[in-house]
């Protein structure tokens, strides 16, 4: 029996078979869609906050290099007063 057939054929519970799975596979595909949405609103987010953490360590590298270089100057100040 072909598969036109069994939908033409009075076989309810057939029919409410199909309909139940079809149900069952558009609610998946909707839950998986918004999955799919949420993990890229994520990476998004994580890739931004990445971003700015990266340019935070870097400013304080230069401010830690500043910080040194000061604090060298400031140790061959004293060692040229001696």
């Amino acid at each position: 029996m072909r598969l036109t057939n069994l939908f033409k054929s009075k076989d309810n519970k057939l029919k409410a078979a199909f309909r139940a799975i079809k149900a069952d596979m558009d609610f998946m595909d909707h839950s998986h869609n918004a999955l799919k949405d949420s993990t890229n609103e994520w990476i998004i987010f994580l890739d931004q906050e990445n971003r700015d953490l990266k340019a935070r360590v870097r400013e304080l590298e230069k401010k830690l290099d500043n910080l040194n270089d000061s604090l060298d100057e400031q140790e061959l100040s004293v060692l040229r007063t001696i």
